[in-house]
């Protein structure tokens, strides 16, 4: 099963409340939508629940949201469940997991927020960012049996 959506909103803007964890402007996010390929597609941020992989990451131009294409194993059972949890809309969402050097500047007490690393890319039921869903999915309409 192919899946397709928004993984995650433009990049924050450098205000008062953006606190650099997120992906911001200063991060590269051309670059980081590159890194999606070949990720491993977890359900629930669950390492022991691998249901696929991640095809490819881009960037819209018009709204500066990164997306990905991803395919879920079905040829599994962890995978066929997913699928069909995803097609009666009980998992609807992405949620992108990164990791990021985070130290406290002891002069000012900010955050700062460094090097963050996308490690894997989730079907969650709610993500923690709005928007990150899944905008379409597609089954295979052929099955092929392997002898």
């Amino acid at each position: 099963m192919l899946i397709c959506g928004q993984v995650n909103p433009p990049p924050a803007q450098g205000g008062l409340s953006y606190n650099g964890v997120y992906f911001g402007e200063k991060d590269n996010f051309e670059e980081k939508a590159k890194t999606l390929k070949g990720l491993p597609l977890q359900l629930e941020h669950d390492s022991e629940v691998c249901v696929g992989n991640v095809l490819s990451g881009w960037v819209d131009k018009s709204s500066g949201a990164m997306w990905a294409l991803a395919e879920i194993k079905t040829d599994r059972m962890t995978g066929a469940l997913t699928a069909a949890a995803i097609d009666k809309g009980k998992f609807s969402e992405f949620s992108l997991a990164y990791k990021a050097k985070m130290d406290k500047n002891p002069f000012t007490g900010k955050i700062n927020v460094g090097n963050k690393r996308i490690h894997e890319l989730s079907i969650v039921k709610k993500g923690a960012r709005d928007g990150c869903r899944i905008i379409c999915r597609e089954r295979p309409t052929k099955i092929i049996y392997k002898n």
